[in-house]
This record gives C-alpha cells, sequence and structure tokens, in this order.
C-alpha cells in the first residue's frame, strides 16, 4: 500500500503555477525576472570593470562588500517604512532612483572615468536603494495574492530569480563581449524602467494603520524586533537562513573559483557553467515545490532542505570529478530554493500585517549580513587549509544544525494552524 497522503496524490503539477492566473501578480512576476536580468548583467560587469581597472581581488571584493553592507545598514529603516507607507510607492520610487544610478554607471564607463573609488561610491548608494527596494518587494507580494496562494507566489518570485541567476550570466558574458561593460549596466537601467511600468499598472496598496504614528523608524524597528523575539517560528527563519548565508553563502562567492583553479582545473566554460548549475538546481525543483509544497509540513521541508544542502556540500569536496562536483552543487541549488521560499512563507503567514514589512526587513539582513561574514572568515581558512576541507567542515556543520532543529524542536515551530 502506499504510504503517500492521498492529498498529495491529488494535486497536479499544473499546480505549480497558479498564482500566475492572478493578473497582478503575474505582470510583477515578469517585471521581477526583467529586473532580477538586469541587475545580473550589472552584477557581471561590475566585477569585470573593477578587476581591469585595478588587477586587484582585494578592489573586487571590496567592491561586493560596499554593495552589501549598506542593505543590511538600511534594514532598520526600510522596514518600518515598508509598514509605515505603501509598498508599491516606495517601490516606485526606489526603480527610479536605481534606474538613475544603472544609467549613470553606464555614462560614467562611456566617458572614460577609470577611477575605481568613483564605481565602488555608486555601488555603496545603489546598495542603500537596494536595500530600501527589498523589504517592500518581499511584502508586497501577499498585498497581490490571497492568502491560500502565498506559498505558491512565494515560490515563483524566488524561481525567477534563480531563472534570472541560471541565464543572466551567460547573457551578461555575452554583452560584455560584444558591446561592453557600459551596455550592460545601461541594460540594467531599462530593467528598472520595466519594472516602474509595470507598478504603475498595479493596485495601490491599503493605508497602513500605523501610517499616522510620530515615532522614530528605529523606535519601531526595536518594537518590531521586540516581537520577534517572542516568536519561536520567526526566530527559527532567522537562525536557519543564518546556517544557510553563513555556512553556505560563501560557497558561490568565494569557494567555487577555488575548486575550478585547484581541484577541477577546468576551463573559464566549465567555471561559468558551475555557478549556473546553482541557479539550474533551484529552477528544476520549483516547480514541485510549488505544485506539492503546501501539502508537506513545512517543518520537514525546512529540515530536509538543511540536511540535503550538507550533503550536497560534502558531495562537493568528495570528488575530484567535475560532473560530479556539478551534481552537488545542483542539489544544493535545489535545497536553497526549497529553505528560503519555506521559511519565507512561514513567516508572512505567521506575522500581522503590521510588522510584516520589519520582520521581512530583519529576515533579508540575516542574509546581507551573513554570506559576507561567511566569506570573510572562509576565505582565509580556504587559502591556507583548501577549500575541500573548508566545505567539508560548513557540510558537517549543515547536518549538525538539522539535528539541532530537530531536537530541540525548533522545526515543529513551523506548523502553526494558520
Amino acid at each position: 500500500m502506499s504510504d503517500i497522503p492521498p492529498e498529495l496524490n491529488q494535486a497536479k503539477l499544473s499546480d505549480a503555477v497558479s498564482a500566475l492566473r492572478i493578473k497582478e501578480f503575474r505582470r510583477f512576476w515578469f517585471a521581477g525576472l526583467a529586473s532580477n536580468s538586469g541587475g545580473l548583467l550589472q552584477g557581471i560587469a561590475s566585477p569585470f570593470i573593477m578587476y581591469e581597472m585595478t588587477e586587484s581581488g582585494a578592489w573586487v571584493g571590496g567592491s561586493v562588500f560596499a554593495l552589501m553592507l549598506p542593505m543590511a545598514i538600511v534594514g532598520p529603516f526600510a522596514g518600518p517604512m515598508a509598514d509605515r507607507l505603501s509598498r508599491r510607492k516606495i517601490l516606485l520610487i526606489c526603480e527610479v532612483i536605481l534606474a538613475t544610478i544603472a544609467i549613470s554607471n553606464a555614462i560614467l564607463w562611456w566617458s572614460g572615468i577609470r577611477e575605481p573609488l568613483i564605481y565602488v561610491g555608486v555601488n555603496i548608494i545603489y546598495g542603500v536603494a537596494n536595500g530600501y527596494a527589498l523589504p517592500s518587494w518581499q511584502a508586497y507580494v501577499a498585498d497581490l495574492v490571497p492568502r491560500d496562494y502565498l506559498m505558491n507566489a512565494i515560490t515563483l518570485n524566488s524561481t525567477q530569480f534563480n531563472a534570472a541567476r541560471a541565464i543572466g550570466p551567460s547573457i551578461g558574458g555575452v554583452v560584455l563581449a560584444s558591446a561592453g561593460a557600459g551596455w550592460a549596466f545601461f541594460g540594467n537601467g531599462l530593467s528598472f524602467v520595466v519594472v516602474f511600468v509595470t507598478l504603475l499598472t498595479l493596485p495601490k496598496t491599503p493605508s497602513s494603520p500605523l501610517a499616522g504614528r510620530k515615532d522614530s523608524q528605529l523606535s519601531q524597528f526595536k518594537k518590531g524586533w521586540e516581537y520577534a523575539k517572542t516568536q519561536p517560528t520567526i526566530m527559527t527563519g532567522y537562525f536557519a537562513a543564518a546556517c544557510v548565508a553563513v555556512l553556505g553563502g560563501p560557497l558561490v562567492q568565494v569557494h567555487l573559483i577555488l575548486f575550478v583553479e585547484n581541484v577541477f582545473q577546468v576551463s573559464e566554460f566549465k567555471f561559468g557553467l558551475l555557478m549556473s548549475t546553482y541557479g539550474i538546481g533551484a529552477v528544476m525543483i520549483a516547480p514541485w515545490l510549488a505544485a506539492y509544497g503546501s501539502r508537506i509540513k513545512r517543518s520537514r521541508l525546512l529540515v530536509g532542505s538543511l540536511a540535503i544542502y550538507g550533503i550536497g556540500e560534502l558531495l562537493l569536496t568528495a570528488t575530484k570529478i567535475y560532473w560530479i562536483g556539478v551534481s552537488g552543487i545542483f542539489i544544493v541549488g535545489c535545497a536553497h530554493l526549497v529553505m528560503a521560499t519555506t521559511t519565507n512563507t512561514t513567516l508572512q503567514l505567521h506575522v500581522p500585517e503590521p510588522v510584516r514589512g520589519r520582520i521581512m526587513a530583519m529576515y533579508l539582513m540575516v542574509f546581507t549580513i551573513g554570506a559576507p561574514l561567511g566569506s570573510i572568515i572562509q576565505g582565509p581558512l580556504a587559502d591556507k587549509f583548501g577549500p575541500r576541507s573548508v566545505v567539508t567542515v560548513m557540510g558537517i556543520c549543515f547536518l549538525a544544525a538539522t539535528l539541532l532543529f530537530v531536537v530541540s524542536g525548533r522545526a515543529s515551530s513551523y506548523d502553526f494552524d494558520e
């Protein structure tokens, strides 16, 4: 007799795109796909021009840090803003600013300016604007779809980002080779224009009950944190995000290039393929998660994704055979999507509307602080002990963290009554 629950048997893969039947969300989804694809054009061009100007890995790393740190710093302000003001209006303003910055990058490059500090400064401004946009972007999904469609919508939202991550680097490479970095920056600017025009067609979000409050944004953020600390579900989500950010984030940012150079010793093309496989894994698992994820206990999805993340890392480190390493990264990409979608959905279903923006801002801050922190720690360790040793330890830590979530009962906090 099959042990598959009857409700799971009733699920259909066509359910994987059920949220796209809602026209407002469908427009938002395609606009997000355009925006993230454009962002990856700039994501390829920015380190490229920094290395071309300086021939220094430290400058490249510094420019990435300059982009990510402001996103974390503005979180205490961006979260309360997403709760107080119209999320649609915040996004409209941020898209104009981001488009201006991206096109300014193109103009600077076309004008022959080759001073790296100028581009680092532009990255800081870009990071600030993006930091204000992200909490509103995450929370706005809940404004566009009914509650029953939320997990599917969040899964699809994550899928479009990972689809862009799988395809974007290839497009960026072609643009760089054929037209130059300036056009990559300009393409990113155009993508923000697409989002701006799309947002104009979407419904205005209702006024927030916090709109008339006079206390400061930092005070509101502190109150959001005080609320989060009392909620085991929210804190479990933050701990899970910290595990993925610190233990898994440096895998793509730091270790893969070291594996390509020192372990697999393959060409630049195969390096690009290895990088893209992370996003491909996420895209491939997304239809299954979107169709069946809501029918499985979220605690099982959380525990399973963390364990599989660790197994994928251990598979990568267990071999010098390139294609086995590719399969390990594919597994990691699958696990990342399941963990991120499950946690995002759980938080958005659990939190009351007045604190949604602040809770999501804190969630995003865990990633924007944790991944650079993990890279700073693991980079020197990889130089000293080798990437295989470091990633092996990270994989074991993932399995230990999984066991801790189960034994402590933290994972079960995901299974609340909606």
